[in-house]
């Protein structure tokens, strides 16, 4: 019997430790032997800890009242860990994957079962899936600002050359011109916000001061068009770790976003503050004509807008500034003809 769990043990792909409850290994397996370089036997004098799981991957030690593994032994305890390091023999150590379970004979715990998987090609694919999809991401944003660009140009040299033509300045044609300008500069004043790295200082800002500030910022835009702005908040003072000037313009973005889109004499925008757990949250709630279900997952794409002369990329820069920079989320909620629900959510200090 022995030596045919030896020989499924050693069928298994995934190396497998047995530890009895003095942390010391009283089995393995041929995986084991392989990704560690370590034999059963030199377990002998020494604990599993000491040969595979001394170091971390900063290089420091790691005591064994310390780690993880002894811990769920201990204590009888299951155990999950995604992402650590083991050594080997000739002092290199790679990413694991592993599980702890109690071993337990007739009831008795009497050690744990540690099974484990080298993650470094893993690792490996995983990183050159995220270089792909930046590089996709490149591709798709250099295609759209070509496209967004060129159709400006395109109507600039058109006017230029009916100008070299008929040897006369137009006053529409320069209006036009004007505003082409206009748009092609907007373009990359926005792109630039995107990329250009973030140096500012975070501070400890009250939510509401800076939603207060907004509000009378953006009120007379909406008054424009016979839209109620309004915000409603909790009773307490709510505090988040942010660049102040980025969260302002985050909540400008949204507001003007939704002060564009309303259609509508009767409108409304409202903006409310409440905190969940660890989290504020921050509303931004209008009555508009809502987003259709299959935009909803292109919004924040480059180029893309429910807006007719919209470039999508205030909500990309939006996006960027709250998961990027703040570490938090952008919720959207919408449904046609009753509204939208732009739900900006993050850590609260």
């Amino acid at each position: 019997m022995n030596q045919i769990n030896q020989l499924i043990l050693d069928s298994v792909a995934e190396g497998i430790y047995g530890i009895d409850l003095n942390a010391r290994v009283v089995f393995g397996n041929k995986a084991a032997e392989r990704l560690t370089g370590y034999c059963v036997q030199e377990y002998e004098h020494h604990t599993l800890h000491e040969l595979i799981h001394h170091t971390n991957s900063r290089g420091e030690q790691v005591p064994l009242s310390f780690c993880s593994v002894y811990h769920a032994l201990t204590h009888g305890e299951s155990l999950f860990i995604k992402d650590d390091v083991f050594w080997r023999k000739d002092g290199s150590y790679f990413p694991v994957e592993y599980t702890a379970k109690p071993m337990m004979e007739n009831g008795t715990h009497i050690g744990s079962v540690i099974t484990f998987r080298d993650m470094t090609e893993k690792l490996r694919t995983d990183q050159l899936i995220v270089e792909w999809d930046k590089l996709s991401a490149v591709g798709q944003l250099a295609a759209g600002i070509a496209h967004e660009i060129r159709n400006p140009i395109t109507a600039l040299k058109g006017f230029l050359k009916l100008m070299q033509r008929s040897g006369q300045v137009n006053d529409g044609h320069i209006t036009i011109m004007g505003s082409e300008f206009e748009r092609i500069e907007c373009i990359i004043q926005e792109l630039l916000t995107f990329s250009k790295p973030c140096v500012s200082q975070y501070n400890n800002e009250e939510i509401g001061d800076i939603i207060r500030h907004v509000v009378t910022l953006m009120e007379p835009q909406a008054l424009l068009k016979n839209i109620a702005l309004s915000m409603e908040s909790a009773c307490l003072p709510l505090y988040i770790r942010c660049i102040k000037n980025q969260i302002k313009q985050v909540l400008v973005n949204l507001i003007r976003n939704a002060i564009e889109a309303m259609d509508k004499p009767d409108g409304s925008i409202q903006i409310k503050i409440s905190h969940q757990t660890a989290h504020v949250i921050i509303e931004v709630i209008d009555n508009g004509p809502g987003i259709p279900e299959r935009a909803l997952n292109k919004l924040g794409e480059p180029f893309y807008s429910t807006k007719e002369k919209g470039t999508g990329l205030g909500l990309m820069v939006t996006q960027n500034i709250i998961r990027n920079n703040h570490h938090g989320i952008l919720d959207v909620k919408s449904q046609e003809g009753i509204g939208s629900i732009f739900a900006v959510i993050l850590p609260q200090v």
